[in-house]
């Protein structure tokens, strides 16, 4: 199925399917303390806690990154790089190795998954996995240490 900038894209909330592969791929397990955000973190955190994550909780956009040091962060709707970075706001918000899934804006948008890695790594993350599932554009980033800095 092809995607096209004015078609809007279903966040991972509506496809359980899909929420389960991303959780995997990103080595989320049952008892990790999950935080979700944006438009669709409620139904994404109900979804959760039905299957088994019961650790899972929403935080208001704004308490990102004032909230305590989580193991996964996770933003189930299309997010702009932009978006992102008012989000993040230093980055603190994953304890080391905490890993960030976020739903990307297709890469056309000029706000997409392309912009990701670059705003991310001044953060101290690194994108491990960046894939297309169903028209969605998912990364997952893993958070180092302060001095994290990527190979050479």
């Amino acid at each position: 199925m092809a995607t096209f900038a004015l078609q809007p894209t279903l966040p991972l909330a509506t496809d359980g399917a899909a929420l389960t592969r991303v959780l995997q791929r990103a080595g989320v397990a049952k008892d990790s303390n999950v935080r979700v955000t944006g438009p669709d973190g409620p139904t994404t955190v109900l979804w959760l806690c039905r299957h088994g994550y019961e650790d899972a909780a929403y935080v208001h956009a704004h308490w990102v990154a004032t909230m305590g040091s989580a193991d996964v962060l996770l933003i189930p709707h299309a997010c702009g790089a932009q978006e992102l970075a008012d989000l993040l706001k230093g980055g603190a918000c994953l304890r080391e190795g905490g890993a960030l899934i976020v739903q990307a804006l297709p890469n056309g948008s000029g706000q997409g998954q392309d912009r990701i890695p670059d705003l991310l790594q001044p953060l101290g993350y690194q994108v491990e996995h960046r894939w297309s599932d169903k028209g969605r554009n998912v990364c997952i980033a893993r958070r180092g240490g302060v001095d994290f800095k990527k190979a050479a």
